[in-house]
C-alpha cells in the first residue's frame, strides 16, 4: 500500500481536503492514500504577516488551495506566470528547481510542492541576505 504517510504528534493538526483534523494524546502515524488528497500539517502553515517575499507568496497561494480558500480556476493562471519570474531568478543557481515546482503544481500535488518551496524559501533567504551584504557594503 502506498501513499503519503503523516507522522502526527499529539495535539498537532492537519487539513486534509479542507478540513481540519486534530490528533489526539498521542503520536500517530496517518497514511493517505488517495493521490489527489489535499493536506497541509498546520505547523508548516504560513501566517499573513509572514508572507514577505515572492517565494512566500507562491507557498501562501498553494497553502490557499489546499485549504479551499482559493479555486484553482482563479490562481493557477497567476501561479503559473509567479513560477515564470521565478524561474528567472533561480536558473543560474539550479535550472530544475522552479520547473520541477511548475510540475508538481501542475499534477495538483500541492503537499508536495510546499515541500519542495521550503528549499527555496531557504534559497531565497540566502539570496536576499547576500543582496543586502552587498548594498551595505555599496552603502559603507
Amino acid at each position: 500500500m502506498s501513499g503519503l504517510v503523516l507522522k502526527l504528534a499529539a495535539g498537532e493538526r492537519v487539513v486534509i481536503n479542507g478540513a481540519t483534523l486534530e490528533n489526539g494524546d498521542k503520536p500517530c502515524s496517518l497514511r493517505i492514500t488517495d493521490g489527489d488528497a489535499r493536506v497541509l500539517r498546520c505547523r508548516d502553515a504560513l501566517r499573513p504577516e509572514e508572507v514577505d517575499t515572492p517565494v512566500k507568496q507562491v507557498y501562501y497561494a498553494i497553502q490557499l488551495l489546499i485549504t479551499g480558500d482559493l479555486k484553482e480556476d482563479n490562481v493557477l493562471p497567476a501561479l503559473q506566470k509567479e513560477c515564470d519570474a521565478l524561474a528567472d531568478a533561480f536558473s543560474t543557481i539550479d535550472a530544475r528547481l522552479i520547473p520541477s515546482l511548475c510540475d508538481m503544481i501542475g499534477r495538483g500535488n500541492y503537499y508536495s510542492a510546499l515541500c519542495h518551496l521550503k528549499q527555496v524559501i531557504a534559497l531565497e533567504a540566502e539570496l536576499l541576505h547576500h543582496s543586502e551584504l552587498m548594498m551595505h557594503r555599496k552603502v559603507a
